[in-house]
């Protein structure tokens, strides 16, 4: 693997896609929600150098990718240098919200196409971004492999924390085979939509794999306007005792 980006090195699109949930003119309420969940993943960071944690969901349209992009924007926001990672190479979305080109990114590094790391920066301060890449045939192969292990090994010099946008844990493996590599998994779970059996299959699948999960994240609390936030600072999910860390709003 050779150096990482260039500051030159943004390609943007001129179309516009979706902007992230946190930004420096959101609201005081969406800031705290993920002021909230932030601390708490700092706590949970087991004291490695670069924590890195998978966020992921049950189904798709979840509002998984939505948090993890603004996950990332909150923890680069506290002055922490953050790569975020879509890992979803079946329907990549991160590039989507800070206006870049997906390809040259994740499956050609993991395919060997090419040993030039292209970290892509974004308008946030500290966040750099690593998108999908073109659609692989193998995800899950290339997810797996060794060269996904270099991969993390390498960006942990570099950063004080690595989110990693993975696909729906009921829908793919593909997810599962972080379990070894990372510091712990982050479950989305979309507030009226997701029934009780689809958590309780998403916690089983990754406990399978020995995964760690950290907390979970209600997204779109009461299936209500973003208006509608709430934030609960000391529950935790009943049935297996997990660390309950907020709820925010918008699906994807």
């Amino acid at each position: 693997m050779m150096s990482l980006f260039s500051r030159k090195n943004k390609s943007v699109l001129q179309s516009r896609g979706p902007k992230p949930r946190l930004h420096s003119n959101s609201s005081f309420t969406i800031k705290e929600a993920y002021n909230s969940i932030r601390t708490k993943l700092i706590f949970t960071g087991k004291g490695e150098k670069c924590p890195i944690f998978a966020v992921t969901s049950a189904l798709s349209a979840d509002g998984k990718s939505t948090n993890a992009v603004s996950l990332a924007v909150s923890f680069a926001m506290a002055e922490q240098r953050v790569l975020l990672i879509d890992a979803d190479m079946r329907k990549p979305s991160a590039h989507r919200y800070f206006n870049l080109e997906c390809r040259n990114g994740l499956s050609e590094i993991l395919a060997g196409l090419t040993s030039e790391i292209k970290l892509r920066e974004t308008t946030v301060s500290n966040l750099s971004v690593l998108t999908a890449g073109q659609v692989p045939p193998n995800p899950a192969e290339l997810l797996g492999s060794k060269q996904m292990d270099s991969l993390l090994t390498y960006v942990r010099q570099y950063f004080d924390y690595v989110i990693i946008d993975t696909p729906p844990v009921n829908i793919v493996t593909d997810t599962c085979v972080f379990a070894e590599k990372i510091t712990g998994y982050i479950l989305v779970v979309q507030s009226g939509k997701n029934h009780l059996r689809d958590v309780n299959d998403a916690i089983h699948h990754l406990k399978e794999m020995n995964g760690n999960i950290v907390g979970l994240i209600l997204n779109d609390p009461e299936n209500k306007a973003e208006a509608h936030y709430s934030y609960h600072y000391n529950k935790y999910y009943r049935g297996e005792h997990y660390k309950y860390y907020g709820e925010t709003s918008q699906n994807k």
